[in-house]
C-alpha cells in the first residue's frame, strides 16, 4: 500500500514536487549546520573552561616568562595570545606598562574577542534565513496548489472532492514541509544563540582578569611587592566554577 505522502507527491506538478524537492534539501542542510553547531559550541565550552582552570590556578609568572602553556587552541586561549603579545610589545617598545600601553592591550582584546564571538556566530545566520525563509516557500507551494484545485474545479466543471482533492493536497504537504524546516531552525537558532552569548560574556569577563594580571606582573620589583606575590594565583579571588 502507497504512503499517502508519497502517493501525493507523485500527483503533485512539476512545480510542487520542486518546490517538496528544494525543502527536503534545506531541510537536511539545517539539521547539517545544527549538528555541525553543537559540536563547536560543544568544544568551544569544554577549550573555555580548561583554559580557565589553569589560568586561574597560575601565578604571575604565566604571563612575565612570555610562556603560552595556558592553552594552545580555543578562542579564549587565542584571547590570551594576543593579549601577551600585545603586552610584551609594549614592554619592548615603551620599557614601561602604563595606562596608555594599558588601553592599547586591552583593544587588542577587544579586538579578538569580537573575531572570536564572529567565529563563533558562523552559521547561526544561515538558521536565521531558513527559518524565516522556509514558511514563505511553503506559502509559495500552498497558493500554486489552490490554484491547481481551482483549476480542477474548472476542467471537472463541479466541485466534487475528485476535482479538488489533488491540488488541496498539494497545498497542505507543501505547508507542513515548510513548517517542518522553519521550526527545527528556529528552535535550533534560539538555543545556540543563547549558548554563544554565555560564551561571548566568558570572553568579555576575561578581560579585566587579564588586565589586573597584567598590570601586577608589570610591577616587577616594585616598593611593597614581595617574592610571594608571584607564585601567588592571580585571581585566587575568582571562583573557577563561575567561568564554566
Amino acid at each position: 500500500m502507497d504512503h499517502p505522502f508519497i502517493t501525493t507527491l507523485m500527483k503533485s506538478g512539476p512545480v510542487g514536487q520542486t518546490i517538496l524537492a528544494g525543502l527536503l534539501l534545506l531541510s537536511g542542510y539545517s539539521w547539517a549546520v545544527i549538528v555541525s553547531k553543537i559540536r563547536a559550541l560543544r568544544h568551544a565550552e569544554d577549550g573555555i573552561a580548561a583554559f580557565l582552570q589553569r589560568f586561574h590556578a597560575s601565578g604571575v609568572e604565566w604571563l612575565r616568562s612570555g610562556s603560552s602553556d595556558a592553552g594552545r587552541e580555543g578562542s579564549l586561549a587565542r584571547v590570551y595570545q594576543a593579549g601577551a603579545a600585545a603586552y610584551r610589545n609594549q614592554l619592548q617598545i615603551a620599557g614601561a606598562y602604563d595606562a596608555l600601553g594599558a588601553d592599547r592591550v586591552e583593544a587588542t582584546l577587544d579586538a579578538e574577542v569580537a573575531e572570536s564571538v564572529a567565529e563563533l556566530e558562523r552559521g547561526l545566520t544561515v538558521l536565521a534565513v531558513l527559518a524565516s525563509a522556509s514558511p514563505f516557500v511553503g506559502l509559495f507551494g500552498t497558493v500554486w496548489g489552490i490554484m491547481n484545485a481551482f483549476r480542477g474545479m474548472s476542467s471537472e466543471g463541479s466541485a466534487g472532492i475528485a476535482a479538488v482533492a489533488p491540488g488541496v493536497a498539494e497545498a497542505l504537504i507543501t505547508t507542513v514541509a515548510g513548517l517542518a524546516v522553519a521550526i527545527p531552525a528556529v528552535v535550533a537558532y534560539n538555543l545556540l544563540n543563547r549558548r554563544v552569548r554565555l560564551l561571548e560574556l566568558k570572553l568579555d569577563r576575561f578581560i579585566p582578569e587579564f588586565l589586573d594580571g597584567a598590570a601586577l606582573a608589570s610591577r616587577g620589583s616594585s616598593p611593597g611587592h614581595s617574592a610571594e606575590d608571584d607564585g601567588a594565583p592571580v585571581f585566587a579571588s575568582h571562583d573557577p566554577r563561575g567561568a564554566r
